[in-house]
């Protein structure tokens, strides 16, 4: 068997495993919007129905392309339960309206970005939450070892939770269930005691809740 036709066999096989995986996730997508009633349909629905089409033309790029924005969409959908788990403004601060960013596979497996920043006068703190990425996995790992201890930054423990303090950006920042990470960041004139009160005013419990979904 020449080297040629060994390359040409495996892009085959190739081709055929990637057709197998979007037809078998279009055949479980199908079953689920055909058993949604079409008043009810939405944008998620509406993007499985068109990589069902683009299947049946053989267009696996498209048809791929529409179940990434499904399931770009339902993480979306899935981001607005992230916003009620940040603080609210401790007294004599206010806080802006939450701020949710949803990311494709293509951009580091994909992932949910929710925030929300605080004011009080010149001080602002911003407080994000990062879920549903698979790069959060071997972060968590990493935080947790404390080999990334050094000068610029250290591990401590706040309410038992395990947490990285980051000087240059003034931050502090945990895992959840090594699947969520949470950072607390202010400018320069916040004070360390008021960055661990907006850590702990975090709802950690219905963080915890969200993640094992």
């Amino acid at each position: 068997m020449t080297g040629h036709f060994r390359r040409r066999l495996r892009r085959r096989r190739r081709i055929g495993s990637a057709a197998a995986a979007v037809g078998a996730l279009l055949l479980f997508a199908g079953a689920l919007s055909t058993t949604a009633p079409a008043a009810h349909a939405d944008e998620v629905t509406e993007q499985i129905q068109e990589a069902l089409k683009a299947y049946e033309r053989k267009d696996l790029p498209t048809a791929a392309a529409a179940l990434d924005t499904a399931a770009s969409l339902v993480r979306q959908k899935k981001a607005e339960s992230w916003k009620t788990v940040l603080p609210d403004p401790l007294p004599g601060w206010t806080g802006d309206e939450p701020d949710v960013t949803t990311y494709g596979t293509m951009l580091l497996g994909g992932g949910t970005s929710t925030s929300r920043v605080y004011r009080r006068a010149i001080d602002r703190i911003t407080v994000t939450l990062i879920a549903d990425s698979p790069v959060l996995q071997g972060l968590g790992s990493f935080l947790a070892s404390g080999l990334v201890a050094n000068s610029d930054m250290k591990v401590s423990v706040i309410d038992g939770r395990r947490v990285m303090f980051t000087r240059s950006d003034n931050s502090y920042q945990t895992m959840v269930a090594n699947k969520v990470l949470v950072k607390v960041e202010g400018d320069r004139s916040v004070d360390d005691a008021t960055l661990r009160a907006y850590l702990r005013a975090v709802k950690f419990g219905e963080v915890e809740k969200l993640a094992a979904r």
